[in-house]
């Protein structure tokens, strides 16, 4: 299961469609504060989560996983149109990035890279 933190509906709809098209299992929340809580109680596969979300930003979510021995070693790929998205994901110690607009063979590249395969 892959989890995506996104609170653009239409992107949110667009990822878990390519996704799932994909063979993939993902649940989709709006908000960092849920996206915390969810990838602990779920240990997903991996994250994709957008820097500009509701409550907990991107950045935070991901120094708050990436600092938590539990949540560590979930992959996390930052999704955003900000145009320092790089520079972002490293310093919050994200495995990848993915900027907006993106396209398809591009995610499902990373989901291929980084997810685990269920055991």
């Amino acid at each position: 299961m892959i989890l995506v933190v996104e609170d653009d509906p239409q992107v949110a709809r667009l990822v878990a469609l390519v996704l799932q098209r994909n063979g993939r299992d993902c649940q989709v929340v709006a908000d960092g504060t849920t996206a915390l809580s969810r990838a602990k109680e779920l240990h997903p596969q991996m994250i994709f989560a957008d820097l500009t979300i509701k409550g907990m930003d991107g950045e935070a979510l991901c120094s708050a996983l990436k600092q938590d021995p539990e949540t560590r070693s979930i992959p996390y790929v930052v999704l955003s149109g900000d145009r320092d998205v790089a520079e972002k994901a490293k310093q919050c110690g994200a495995e990848d990035y993915l900027g907006k607009p993106f396209e398809f063979p591009d995610l499902i590249r990373l989901v291929e890279k980084y997810a685990r395969t269920e055991s």
